[in-house]
């Protein structure tokens, strides 16, 4: 159930982040070299964001089945 909390965290955050996006204008400066940096890295936020997100609220509860098939 952790792992599904964990899913709805992570949507939301990514709706907030490419509405940030959005908001800011990176899709009408794509091509500036400028622009195009600070989308990466507000790209790699979200990633990052999202990870840890994912390990911080489902905790243990995803890699459970591991121990349980070795038993």
């Amino acid at each position: 159930m952790l792992t599904m909390k964990a899913l709805g965290l992570m949507a939301l955050w990514t709706i907030v982040m490419v509405a940030v996006i959005n908001f800011v204008g990176f899709p009408k400066h794509h091509s500036d070299p400028l622009w195009a940096l600070g989308g990466a890295v507000m790209l790699i936020i979200t990633l990052v964001g999202n990870v840890w997100i994912f390990i911080g609220v489902a905790k243990e509860e995803p890699w459970d089945w591991v121990k349980k098939s070795g038993e």
